[in-house]
């Protein structure tokens, strides 16, 4: 019996395959579903002082390049209990913050993806909807909701909805939080006025009537047995003009630029007007506590219990026009003008420009963006910390202490400041690296990140952020402000050995706050692909 077993897992080992794929951070624009394959990812993770076996089937399936879905069965099951014990502790049992809560099993969900999100073609109506794990949700040009992750707690898990709908003329986008609950959401619209007026333009003139009969008369002239002018010039004039009829490659190549639509800019087309709005439906205003100070939690829920909630809502206009969209160099200034509404003078405004230098493959992409606005407004609104800050503002301390509660205790003085972005894109490689600052203490951001992968058998990723901290110096200082991810892996014929380490929050009733701390990984992955 013992020799089935082990031919079986030879003929497994055979057959299966050692592909790398990023699980921790990618860069914008890089294609993010996997390759269709049954795998597995099995392990052992060490988390409070106390280790973990850990094992995960995964199921994905692409139907075409545009239409996939991946799912999984992550669990962590208790090997070595270290003090302090944990309750009801025993070697097997599975981890209890994994799946306590109806959110929890949607941890099943790695994503269900049809189109690409954010991608314009010209002539074409465009449309996206993708449903799960998210590590940079945005809306427009991300000053109300941008880089939201939907996986930033160890101990809830919302996958979150990113859809759009674009044509030549109008276009729409929607964000939510978590396809469970639908707390966050956001919706934008935008119009090319200019691409509308010059169309209707054409109608009125009777530009399109007239390149309609030029067509027809061409046809009518080929059918007639005429040689066309190529076809009496040769047929390397033939061969040159079949190839660039061929369709180019589009493919988005970051969320800030719009390099895809070089070959068919014009500049009708270049102006965009937008309207968002994005509300919290039920933020916590006031928090339960207990006695000692510690906040009440809510049964079956790894949530605090709020003693008031209220409906956020932030609503803004955007504007932007490419100046430039060039092979080799890119220029678009834009816009945003937001309000919190129900706060007095609550208002924020946005300027900001894109400028892209090199190609689809070698790039340097700087956004700075500089900021205007009252202190009872927060700018990014709904970003990579808000599962939490909707609990705990930043810097993280106790007791906890809710974000929308903090925010309109503020005046409505004049504060300015800025958030600048740099993207690198040298082929399969990249970096991302923003800064904020409004030069008063604790309330700078940094998010580096960077995607590393070393000929076909070698992967480094990893991002990082941090919001809420006072001076330069404590930028990388891990502490309870901070969360990150970074993973090696390294492939050995039909296996891949990852290491990998994450820092994402926690309820500890007994700290009265929510704490960041780390997890560490080591798995072993391999499968089928087909």
């Amino acid at each position: 019996m013992n020799r089935i077993a082990l031919t079986l897992l030879f003929l497994l080992l055979l057959v299966s395959s050692g592909n790398l794929f990023g699980q921790v951070w990618i860069p914008s624009g890089t294609e993010s579903r996997r390759p269709s394959a049954l795998q597995f990812d099995a392990g052992a993770s060490s988390f409070q002082k106390d280790y973990y076996g850990y094992i995960s089937p995964n199921f994905t399936f692409n139907h075409g390049p545009n239409f996939g879905y991946s799912f999984s069965a992550p669990v962590n099951f208790l090997a070595v209990d270290r003090d302090p014990l944990l309750v009801d502790s025993k070697p097997g049992k599975i981890r209890e913050m994994d799946y306590n809560s109806r959110n929890d099993y949607a941890r099943v969900l790695n994503y269900i993806s049809y189109g690409t999100y954010n991608q314009q073609v010209p002539g074409k109506i465009t449309g996206s909807v993708y449903a799960g794990r998210m590590v940079d949700g945005y809306i427009g040009h991300g000053t109300i909701v941008n880089k939201y992750q939907s996986s930033s707690r160890f101990d809830s898990y919302n996958p979150g909805v990113m859809a759009d709908l674009n044509t030549d003329y109008v276009g729409v986008q929607y964000f939510a939080n978590s396809v469970t609950t639908f707390d966050v959401n956001a919706a934008r619209v935008y119009i090319k006025p200019l691409a509308i007026g010059n169309s209707l333009y054409s109608i009125y003139t009777g530009r399109d009537k007239v390149a309609y009969l030029m067509n027809v008369r061409g046809n009518v002239l080929d059918e007639s047995g005429r040689l066309s002018v190529e076809e009496e010039a040769g047929s390397d004039l033939l061969q040159k003009k079949e190839k660039e009829s061929k369709p180019k490659e589009i493919r988005p190549i970051n969320k800030d630029s719009r390099m895809e639509l070089v070959d068919n800019d014009p500049w009708y087309n270049r102006l965009t007007i937008g309207y968002t709005r994005a509300w919290d439906r039920a933020a916590p205003v006031e928090m339960l506590y207990n006695s000692n100070g510690s906040p009440v939690t809510e049964k079956n829920s790894d949530n605090p219990k709020t003693k008031e909630n209220t409906r956020v809502s932030i609503e803004g206009f955007d504007i932007e026009y490419r100046l430039l969209n060039l092979p080799f160099v890119e220029l678009t200034p834009y816009a945003d003008f937001n309000r919190i509404k129900g706060l007095a003078g609550s208002q924020g405004t946005h300027y900001g420009t894109v400028l892209r230098v090199g190609t689809k493959d070698l790039n340097i992409i700087l956004k700075p963006e500089f900021r205007s606005m009252t202190a009872n407004y927060a700018p990014m609104y709904f970003d990579s910390f808000y599962e939490i800050e909707r609990f705990q503002s930043f810097p993280v301390n106790a007791p906890i202490r809710p974000k929308y509660q903090f925010i309109e205790n503020q005046s409505n003085a004049k504060i300015t400041g800025y958030y600048h972005t740099l993207y690198i894109n040298f082929y399969h490689l990249g970096f991302e690296f923003a800064v904020e600052d409004y030069g008063a203490r604790d309330n700078k951001r940094v998010f580096a990140a960077a995607y590393i992968p070393l000929g076909s058998s070698f992967l480094l990723s990893f991002y990082y952020t941090k919001k809420g901290f006072g001076s330069q110096g404590e930028a990388f200082k891990l502490d309870n402000n901070t969360q990150a991810a970074a993973e090696i892996s390294k492939s050995f014929g039909p296996l891949v050995l990852r290491l990998q380490n994450y820092r994402k929050y926690y309820l500890d009733a007994s700290e009265k706050s929510f704490l960041s701390i780390d997890e560490i990984r080591f798995l072993v992955s391999g499968g089928f692909s087909f």
